[in-house]
């Protein structure tokens, strides 16, 4: 079947399948960081410091696996946990020295990846690419923000449903 006759969701996530099948090869060159890894990394070197529940949030991830991945984390020396000067059953996640050294090399192996995807489409066709993926992020965040509105009633940062 031809790409065009594919039907707009089946296409789109075939492109974010494959897309992540090429992050997760750019990301395991990084010290061997694995996809999970990556993805924690990267949300808190955009982020900054936050607890486990809003990181499981941003990553879609429930509590018990975030808070399992971000344990190898710490023990790598990648994150680093304190205390919330607030709230002290919480604690504040963050990246540490070594964490926002490993989360500059994967930005830089994930931007070259996706500068060789690009590299692929005809040079007359790259910037009309673009400008559809600033309309597919937007859309997408809107969509994610009234999902994630109508969910966070649900978890507090213990992790308790409240509503």
């Amino acid at each position: 079947m031809a790409v065009a006759e594919i039907e707009t969701g089946a296409l789109l996530r075939e492109v974010a399948r494959l897309h992540i099948q090429a992050q997760r090869q750019s990301a395991e060159c990084c010290g061997g960081t694995t996809l999970t890894q990556c993805t924690i990394l990267t949300e808190l070197g955009r982020g900054g410091p936050m607890t486990l529940i809003e990181l499981a949030r941003r990553i879609g991830y429930d509590k018990s696996w975030t808070s399992r991945a971000v344990e190898s984390l710490v023990q790598e020396g990648l994150l680093a946990k304190v205390p919330s000067e607030t709230d002290r059953r919480t604690v504040i996640i963050s990246l540490s020295d070594a964490g926002e050294r490993r989360y500059q090399e994967l930005n830089v192996n994930l931007n070259e990846q996706a500068e060789r995807v690009m590299s692929h489409l005809p040079a007359e066709e790259r910037t009309q690419v673009q400008r559809s993926l600033h309309l597919l992020l937007a859309a997408l965040q809107v969509e994610v923000s009234s999902n994630t509105s109508s969910a966070a009633c649900n978890l507090n940062e213990q992790g308790d449903k409240s509503c």
